[in-house]
């Protein structure tokens, strides 16, 4: 088992090098759906940095913090962010919704595609009312996720 933990600024800087991690762990231990998991991974921590930059400048060092964990059966990645957190009405619409229901949309996209890709996808709530998006693929496969929380 190997477990990562990585703090760092709300920045392009950090998607470009979770981007990079992603796949180089994705290809490491082989991954079924490389692609899709780095496009996962992506679209959770562009989630995080728009929501910590919506504080403006209460922005901390290491407003964002994404732990990796890889065993022999998966790899689960957690972000968590000193955002204001992933709103209700947006993890219920994620039990209802599809991402072919927004597939042509503005936004909305990226946790559906998680939803989607991911095996299964659940929420951390943590005692100040925030909650990270926890994401895990089994290795050698995947399929549609379950959401918990």
């Amino acid at each position: 088992m190997y477990e990562i933990t990585m703090r760092c600024k709300a920045t392009e800087e950090a998607i470009d090098f979770c981007d990079l991690l992603a796949k180089q762990i994705a290809c490491f231990f082989s991954l079924h759906d490389r692609d899709m998991f780095v496009l996962s991974v992506h679209e959770a921590v562009v989630n995080s940095i728009k929501a910590v930059k919506q504080l403006g400048n209460k922005i901390e060092d290491d407003a964002l913090v994404i732990s990796w964990r890889i065993t022999e059966e998966e790899i689960t990645v957690t972000v968590a962010d000193e955002g204001v957190g992933i709103p209700i009405k947006e993890i219920e619409r994620l039990r209802q919704e599809s991402l072919e229901d927004v597939l042509l949309a503005e936004s909305g996209r990226g946790l559906l595609l998680i939803k989607e890709t991911m095996d299964a996808v659940s929420f951390e709530p943590h005692a100040d009312g925030k909650c990270a998006i926890v994401m895990k693929m089994r290795r050698g496969q995947n399929g549609s996720s379950d959401i918990h929380f």
